[in-house]
């Protein structure tokens, strides 16, 4: 699964510890097993009263308009918590039916919610060097 891949994960542990249904967005190319994969969630519930499309990076939001690319509706996606799933996890939930493919993100849709999420103050410098 390499960077702009879509998934629907079925068992989603979120940072509250709840597990459930989400969407996410892979932002970084795989490079081996031992190096995690940083993911985004998204929503089609409307964040912090933004509507136009584009990068909001001091509100962790990234909005893709509807029928653009892969979604259906607009979408929020989300960075305010990138989280790191174990590639190795990620490819036995895969093998395992927890987690689907379902689509790709253009290759320049993918780079400009990369270069916002660059530019938030929440991103570690670890996922920075996980980015490029």
């Amino acid at each position: 699964m390499d960077k702009g891949t879509i998934i629907f994960h079925k068992k989603f542990r979120f940072s509250d510890g709840e597990s459930g249904e989400k969407l996410l967005i892979i932002l970084n190319t795989f490079k081996g097993l031992s190096i995690p994969h940083l993911c985004c969630k998204t929503t089609s519930k409307q964040k912090y009263n933004l509507i136009n499309p584009g990068c909001y990076s001091d509100r962790n939001i990234y909005i893709i308009n509807e029928k653009q690319d892969f979604f259906h509706l607009k979408t929020w996606i989300q960075f305010e918590e990138i989280y790191e799933l174990n590639a190795k996890d990620l490819l036995d939930a895969h093998c395992n039916g927890f987690v689907e493919v379902k689509g790709k993100l253009k290759e320049n849709t993918v780079n400009s919610i990369i270069n916002c999420v660059k530019k938030s103050q929440d991103i570690t410098n670890y996922q920075l060097s996980l980015l490029s």
